[in-house]
């Protein structure tokens, strides 16, 4: 059997116009992700539902993550203002059931623990406070650098970051590095879209 020019064309459009719909799909979630420049110079996520004054341009990072047999994703956007002044926001959508499991001490104190093993015991969590901003309650915290540890040769500084929880969201701000004017002003100026 041989088949027609016009079935075939008509076959091949409809496989090219699928691949164009996919592709486009996979283009406007990935935009979204991305953050973008405000008039006034502050960036936002649309995905992240979230706005914040990076001191430049943030580069994103994606990270697959995985709780038992429940997988989510990390969205991690990092600004490298200089070799120590590291400034990141990043949230997370935790599965439903890990959040209506935790209060939100746990939740909080969880995310400590994390990044306090992240960096391998080089910093020990020194403060820790409830702060609010733009209606929303969380954390503040900070971390110094532990004079125990085996501390890398020319390391300065700490780190100091706030957590928000938005339903099963969470939000972590951090600033690492050696003091700067900027960090309050990065830190206080988060807030949400909507």
């Amino acid at each position: 059997m041989q088949l027609k020019p016009n079935f075939m064309n008509r076959n091949l459009l409809i496989l090219l116009l699928t691949i164009f719909t996919l592709n486009s799909c996979q283009s406007q979630t990935k935009d979204k992700t991305k953050m973008k420049k405000t008039e006034s110079g502050e960036f936002y996520s649309e995905s992240g539902n979230f706005i914040i004054d990076f001191p430049i341009k943030p580069t994103l990072r994606v990270i697959d993550n995985q709780i038992g047999m429940d997988k989510y994703k990390i969205y991690n956007y990092q600004a490298v203002a200089g070799q120590q002044m590291i400034y990141m926001a990043e949230y997370i959508d935790f599965p439903e059931y890990i959040i209506e499991s935790w209060d939100k001490d746990q939740a909080y104190n969880q995310i400590l623990k994390t990044l306090e093993a992240k960096y391998g015991g080089v910093f020990d969590l020194t403060k820790k406070e409830p702060t609010e901003q733009n209606n929303l309650n969380g954390i503040y915290f900070e971390f110094s650098l532990n004079p125990n540890a085996n501390v890398p040769k020319g390391m300065k500084g700490g780190i100091k970051g706030k957590v928000f929880f938005v339903g099963n969201r969470s939000y972590q701000l951090t600033y690492f590095g050696e003091e700067q004017e900027l960090i309050e002003n990065y830190l206080n100026s988060f807030r949400l879209l909507k």
